[in-house]
C-alpha cells in the first residue's frame, strides 16, 4: 500500500510540472521583402538601436523543428515619437517579418537612451 501511495504521489508531482509548463502559441506576423520593410521603417523615421540572433521555432513539412533556428533580429525605434518595430529576418526565404511593433517606448538606461 505504501508503494502505491508513493507511486501516485510521484505521478502527481511530475504532472504538476507538466501542467505548469508553457505552451507554444501562434500569432500573426507581417512579412514582406526588404524594399517594403525598410520603406516603412524610413517613413516612421525609426533607426536601428539593437540587433542580435534570436532562437525561433520554425515549421517544417512534419511540424515544428525540434531545434530552434538562429535568426537575425533588429529593433528599430524613434525616440521622439516613441514608436518601435522588432524585425526578424528569415534567411532561407529572404523575408523580413515584423514580430512586434508599438508605441510608448521608454528607455531606462543610465542616460535615458540605450
Amino acid at each position: 500500500m505504501k508503494k502505491i501511495v508513493i507511486i501516485i504521489l510521484g505521478i502527481l508531482f511530475v504532472l504538476e510540472f507538466l501542467l505548469l509548463a508553457g505552451e507554444w502559441n501562434e500569432k500573426p506576423v507581417m512579412c514582406a521583402d526588404k524594399t517594403e520593410t525598410f520603406k516603412t521603417l524610413n517613413e516612421k523615421k525609426e533607426v536601428l538601436i539593437l540587433s542580435g540572433l534570436g532562437f525561433a521555432k520554425v515549421r517544417s513539412e512534419t511540424g515544428y523543428e525540434t531545434i530552434p533556428a538562429k535568426l537575425p533580429f533588429w529593433i528599430y525605434a524613434n525616440f521622439k515619437t516613441g514608436t518601435y518595430t522588432i524585425i526578424e529576418y528569415h534567411v532561407d526565404y529572404s523575408t523580413y517579418c515584423v514580430i512586434a511593433y508599438g508605441v510608448n517606448l521608454q528607455s531606462f538606461g543610465e542616460k535615458g537612451i540605450l
